[in-house]
């Protein structure tokens, strides 16, 4: 059976290989006739030339090369997707057309269909450009004649000759009108790109949303009146006849084609009526700015939407006037157009409707010529004035002036009324984060009010990189269109914040939008503001009570290292900002306290190395990481600042960043000597230490070291239960470095562990000191009573007992004139 189906395969795929050409091309390209050719070569093929804008010619195929369409086998996947047929005809193409046309794509389908364009009244537009190159190609290139013979994908062919190559690449997009395949081809260094163009051919098109298989059909075209009255814009069509202006409109006769922008008849109502209020007479000046209106809406040549790029630019009629296109995409699940355009931020509802004279698109509004920048704009408004001011502070009016589209979001006066004191007076001054305020409100597109849908939200991302989340809160009323609801009364807003007040106010360089509410920003937060925000009170307090509040939010690329209001509440420092706050005001030693919190630059936790630096103050901080996890001990995912626990991290605020801890930062004064020297409780330990003739290791300012101290009642009991204490120099010099890490161990890196998942650190004498917890940190025998004493090179732990040196295990000695003689022995 199994024999059966393969030779009924092999026949099949026999049957239905492609037939290629008698001979192979010099550069190795491989030619072949087309699936929808095979056993079909005598159905007549549709072939014109656009520019000629007659309808196509019906002429016989071939098999010559020359003569043959332009041939596309893979489809795309999204025409692909309802039809299995051609589904397969994609995947297995070498089974050619017939074979699923005889079984009707496995016996379940009718017979395949094809694609409009490849079907009848298809004009075909060819193009080829050349790239740059260094060298002059005498071969023979392939030509636009004979693109369109391959099938989509890349192929590299060599040559026969060596060190030459040809590589080409080909796809196809589709288009609601229009079905584009491009060609890219390098040959021995020298680019070449082939595009063709298949749409419907003037007087034919097909219905928008159509199917792929629907053809191109013969239209109604009609004359521009006619035209503009089926799409409710008669009124401006007539007016600009009346005025004498329609001819110029229209290429006055001279068969250019044109394109028109024709406001529709509500909105062209509105604005006579308010230019007639204006005006109040019809005197010369407004005669002349009417017949500039009609100019501004005509564009030289035939300009379909779909073929716009967004922030096109197109040039009008009237002089250094533009029409700036820009278009939204809106997603499936509204089951609306796929696409909303706006010309000048104008609405366009209805467009590429052909006419005898011109391509008509109609519009919600009227297009007025534009001759000031968004800042021009700014600058002449009386209710932003502050905006201004800031602006020009920051020197980011430039970005307003300038050619690159832009979109700004004004705060009115009124809103920065809003705004607490502090915050008001910096932006007005252009300190601290105004730069980055005005950032939050600005983007560098044009983004108009019709991009916004109700039901839908609306994400823009703003100069800072930040999104803003923009919606409107109306939904359409019954009966109201897309566009009339896109231009009614349904307020936007953005993060739920700021209203807009005013919308679309266009420059020539983008768009304004007025809101009531300036839109915050927790990058651009004073640092004093953030620190209130996230319940940093005291530390706050501390900050406005010196006077010096003013200087931190000014503050640059730093990092602060901010106590909790726990962690301070029974601090000194908080006592007297309770009971004496007059004393605090521009105090040295509070200064002092409060820059040993700061240091530059800017770190990230995901920044953090254990290091130390230097503060504001002067005076250095230790950072160390240290690892939670039992058995993943190479992930540091603990954080301390001179054994301080980071409790919260990483709120940035105006290019600085602001990190919670669970203990006020105080500086160390002394040394490890020092502090051994300063407390009499440990005058037994440093005895041992100068016995030892250790004193000059534990002043050494260049190494940072863990000590663990016994207090003096733990050797006064060791001696008690020993018979002897250790008398030797060797023994005691052992004991004082069994108590001595060349490291920062802070309490806060010794974490519960259980067999396996032993840690252990090392003391100088090489000894290895297990570190676990239970009610306390606990190393080796000693917990440990007190943590976390700083000192300028390292800390001190209080400890409950002694750690004894355990005896070195020395390494058995080998026999005299022992070789060894395998691995296993080499190990010894």
């Amino acid at each position: 059976m199994l024999s059966l189906w393969a030779c009924l395969l092999l026949v099949c795929s026999i049957q239905a290989v492609p037939f290629y050409g008698d001979s192979f091309s010099s550069e190795g390209d491989t030619e072949f006739v087309p699936l929808e050719h095979q056993g079909r070569q005598d159905r007549p093929v549709a072939t014109s030339k656009p520019s000629t804008g007659t309808p196509s010619q019906t002429v016989p195929s071939t098999h010559g090369l020359e003569t043959k369409p332009f041939n596309v086998d893979a489809i795309t996947t999204d025409i692909n997707a309802p039809n299995p047929g051609l589904f397969f005809q994609q995947s297995f193409p070498f089974f050619g057309n017939e074979f699923f046309n005889s079984f009707g794509g496995f016996g379940f389908a009718p017979g395949a269909q094809e694609p409009w364009w490849k079907g009848p009244n298809v004009c075909t537009e060819k193009e080829e450009s050349n790239g740059t190159t260094t060298e002059t190609d005498t071969e023979a290139d392939e030509t636009i004649d004979t693109f369109g013979q391959e099938r989509d994908g890349t192929s590299v062919v060599r040559s026969p000759l060596f060190g030459q190559f040809h590589f080409s690449v080909n796809s196809c997009a589709e288009k609601p009108n229009k079905h584009v395949c491009t060609k890219i081809i390098n040959q021995n260094g020298k680019k070449k790109t082939l595009t063709l163009t298949r749409q419907c051919c003037r007087g034919y098109g097909r219905p928008r949303n159509a199917d792929f298989t629907t053809p191109c059909e013969k239209i109604d075209i009609k004359d521009i009146e006619a035209t503009a009255a089926d799409m409710g814009a008669k009124q401006f069509i007539e007016s600009a006849k009346s005025a004498g202006q329609l001819g110029s409109m229209l290429g006055n006769g001279s068969n250019k084609k044109m394109t028109l922008f024709v406001p529709n008849d509500a909105a062209f109502a509105e604005y006579r009526a308010q230019h007639q209020q204006e005006n109040n007479v019809e005197d010369a000046k407004a005669e002349e700015s009417q017949n500039a209106i009609y100019k501004m809406h005509a564009v030289l040549g035939e300009i379909q939407l779909d073929d716009v790029p967004n922030e096109k630019l197109l040039q009008t009629e009237l002089p250094d006037q533009k029409i700036r296109i820009n278009s939204y995409q809106l997603p499936p699940v509204l089951g609306l157009e796929p696409y909303r355009y706006g010309a000048n931020c104008v609405p366009i509802e209805k467009h590429d409707k052909l006419s005898e004279q011109a391509l008509v698109h109609t519009l919600t509004g009227v297009l007025k010529p534009l001759r000031k920048t968004v800042m021009d704009i700014i600058r002449e408004r009386a209710d932003m004035s502050i905006m201004r001011t800031v602006l020009e502070k920051t020197n980011i009016s430039a970005l307003l002036e300038g050619d690159k589209p832009v979109t700004i979001f004004v705060p009115t006066d009124a809103a920065f009324d809003k705004l607490e004191p502090h915050l008001r007076r910096a932006l007005k001054e252009g300190r601290g984060c105004a730069s980055n305020i005005l950032k939050n409100h600005m983007l560098d597109l044009t983004f108009c009010s019709l991009a916004t849908v109700p039901g839908a939200k609306t994400t823009a991302y703003n100069l800072l990189g930040e999104p803003l989340l923009l919606n409107r809160t109306k939904r359409a009323a019954e009966g109201e269109t897309e566009v009339e609801n896109l231009t009614g009364d349904s307020p936007i807003y953005i993060n739920n914040i700021a209203k807009i007040l005013d919308a679309d106010i266009m420059g020539t360089n983008g768009v304004l939008h007025v809101i009531d509410t300036i839109l915050p920003t927790q990058s651009a937060l004073p640092m004093t503001t953030l620190m209130e925000q996230k319940n940093l009170t005291l530390f706050k307090s501390l900050l406005e009570a010196s006077g010096y509040d003013d200087m931190f939010d000014d503050l640059n690329n730093v990092t602060i290292f901010a106590p909790t209001d726990k962690a301070l509440q029974n601090s000194e420092w908080a006592r007297l900002l309770k009971e004496q706050p007059d004393t605090l005001d521009h105090n040295l030693d509070l200064l002092e306290f409060l820059n040993y919190h700061v240091i530059k630059p800017m770190i990230k936790t995901c920044d953090l190395s254990e290091r130390s630096i230097p503060t504001v103050a002067g005076s250095k901080v230790r950072l160390n990481l240290y690892s939670t996890h039992a058995l993943f001990s190479d992930v540091m995912n603990r954080a301390t600042v001179n054994c301080a626990r980071l409790v919260h991290f990483d709120d940035e605020s105006c290019g600085s960043v602001l990190h919670q801890l669970d203990r006020p930062l105080t500086p160390p004064k002394n040394n490890l000597l020092k502090s051994l020297e300063a407390n009499p409780n440990y005058s037994k330990f440093l005895e041992l230490v100068r016995n030892a003739n250790l004193t000059h290791l534990l002043a050494n300012e260049s190494e940072s070291y863990t000590l663990l101290v016994p207090k003096n009642d733990v050797f006064d009991e060791f001696e008690t239960n020993e018979s002897k204490t250790a008398q030797s120099k060797d023994e005691v010099e052992a004991l004082v470095k069994s108590h001595i890490v060349n490291d920062v161990v802070c309490c806060a890196g010794i974490i519960p562990t259980n067999w396996p998942f032993v840690r252990s650190i090392e003391s100088i004498s090489g000894q290895h000191l297990r570190i676990t917890r239970d009610r306390r940190p606990k190393i080796e025998n000693a917990g440990v009573t007190k943590c976390d004493v700083m000192a300028t090179n390292g800390i001190v732990h209080e400890i409950n007992d002694i750690i004894v040196p355990r005896p070195q295990q020395r390494r058995p000695q080998a026999p005299l004139g022992y070789q060894p003689h395998g691995d296993f022995d080499a190990f010894f």
